[in-house]
């Protein structure tokens, strides 16, 4: 019986993947400081934390060349600083996260409340037949059993939105008074 052998790959060895890993880490490296070096307008203060910061990089990078200190370790130390930029950049291709953001800072600053910007003003009549789904003729009844029926699907103890209860019950108060 012939036994065929099929050709062997290559393989990479352990130092050849750690030294291509290194090229690509400082190629990436010298490409972001140039970005950040073109569009630097340095304050005395930030140019304080940028060299505390690159002075930081310099010695993580000293530390894992000796081997006192795994690579991964200094690759993650020396992304942090890149990481405030990179979000700038996320927030522009994505600008979905840059107005939930936004919504965000504005619930935080009102106190969690919504509607900070209507804050105060009362919901009209045509708002809070809208929001408990009910036509302009709803007796008293029907909008008490409207809230009812919506509050036992939105209550926030039953995982439904403090924001919906907050509206329907601003519009029962509207409409009973």
């Amino acid at each position: 019986m012939i036994l065929y052998r099929t050709p062997c790959r290559r393989r990479l060895s352990p130092p050849m993947i750690a030294i291509l890993l290194g090229i690509v880490a400082l190629a990436a490296f010298v490409v972001l400081i140039r970005l950040l070096w073109l569009s630097w307008r340095p304050k005395p203060a930030t140019a304080i934390v940028t060299l505390a910061t690159l002075a930081l990089v310099v010695a993580l990078a000293f530390l894992a060349a000796t081997g006192r200190l795994h690579w991964l370790a200094a690759a993650g130390a020396a992304i942090l600083p890149f990481l405030r930029r990179s979000l700038g950049l996320l927030f522009r291709f994505f600008p979905f996260l840059g107005r939930l953001l936004s919504i965000f800072r504005q619930q935080r600053r009102t106190g969690g409340t919504s509607g900070g910007a209507r804050r105060g003003a009362a919901m009209s009549r045509e708002e809070a037949l809208k929001v408990l789904g009910l036509g302009a003729d709803a007796s008293r009844q029907e909008v008490i059993d409207a809230h009812r029926r919506l509050m036992a699907k939105n209550h926030p103890d039953k995982g439904g939105s403090t924001y919906i209860a907050q509206q329907l019950n601003e519009a029962k108060q509207t409409l009973v008074g």
